[in-house]
């Protein structure tokens, strides 16, 4: 009992009535930079949390918008090419002369489009259109009239009249007369034509022969494509489906040669450089130079 403390000593009373004595400022600037390192970290964390679900919406966002607008483009495909197809089954009882006309028309545009961007090419265009839209109405005329059929049935009667079919020996009637005078005269024409191209481009003997051989079974092959449709007499609706094709292929062919035969090149590559921008650039450099030279010459 005399070793127990009692409650009266005086100095046990003090011991316990002090309080801890607070923190330093290093402590307490040290505890609140932690604190806003960690409160920083968690907005990070929260900003990539965000982020990342927003990149994730965007992805979706623009993987259906993409394949959205696909399905439109591939829409106005469909419908372009499958009016062409209808228009001209239609009109002219074919879908060939649809896949004909819209590859034509197409290329045609393509091409057009390439020759505005040399300067002044306008103009040449517009005359290639107007040449081309004669050269297809004279190809209707011709046609519809049945001129060329007439004319390969007169060469037909007067130089191939005892003509008989190579098959079975039988004489070639006069219906079919024109056709075969023009698949024959056209063809023979056209080899001649094409093996004396390949003569005048080939190099050595054996390549020349053998290039003129080529050249002229090509242009053999075309001419008597040729000539059996320039025999057949036609209606009013194929003679202008041949009129339409001879027009589309005649406008590109004749937009390219009046174009680049007068092409100003020079004046597209001034277009394209920025050429002022240049000559000032240059001008300044030199004004700073002799404002400030970069040193004293010797």
């Amino acid at each position: 009992m005399a070793d127990r403390p009692s409650s009266s000593d005086p100095s046990s009373s003090a011991h316990e009535g002090t309080e801890p004595a607070p923190p330093g400022v290093r402590a307490q600037f040290g505890r609140t930079r932690n604190a806003l390192f960690g409160l920083a970290s968690a907005h990070l964390k929260l900003l990539k949390a965000e982020l990342s679900e927003i990149m994730g919406e965007i992805k979706r966002v623009a993987a259906l918008a993409g394949v959205a607008l696909a399905l439109l483009l591939l829409a106005g495909m469909v419908a372009t090419i499958g009016s062409i197809l209808w228009l001209d089954e239609w009109i002219f009882g074919s879908i060939g002369w649809g896949a004909l006309h819209g590859s034509e028309f197409l290329i045609a545009v393509a091409v057009t489009l390439v020759l505005l961007i040399i300067p002044a090419s306008a103009p040449r265009i517009g005359l290639s259109l107007f040449v081309a839209l004669v050269a297809g109405v004279a190809v209707f005329v011709i046609l519809w009239l049945t001129l060329t059929s007439r004319a390969w049935g007169w060469v037909g009667d007067t130089f191939f009249g005892g003509l008989t079919w190579p098959f079975d020996g039988h004489a070639i009637s006069a219906a079919d007369r024109p056709i075969a005078a023009g698949v024959i005269v056209l063809a023979v024409l056209f080899g001649l034509v094409g093996v004396l191209i390949g003569l005048a481009f080939g190099s050595g003997l054996f390549n020349r022969i053998g290039a003129a051989l080529g050249v002229g079974l090509i242009a053999a092959f075309v001419g008597g494509l040729f000539g059996a449709l320039t025999g057949v007499p036609m209606s009013w609706g194929i003679a202008v489906a041949v009129a339409l094709a001879i027009f589309l292929a005649t406008w590109p062919v004749l937009a390219a040669i009046f174009v680049l035969q007068k092409a100003d090149f020079e004046a597209l590559k001034n277009r394209l450089i920025p050429k002022q921008t240049i000559e000032t650039t240059k001008e300044t450099i030199e004004w700073v130079r002799e404002q400030m030279p970069l040193g004293r010459k010797s």
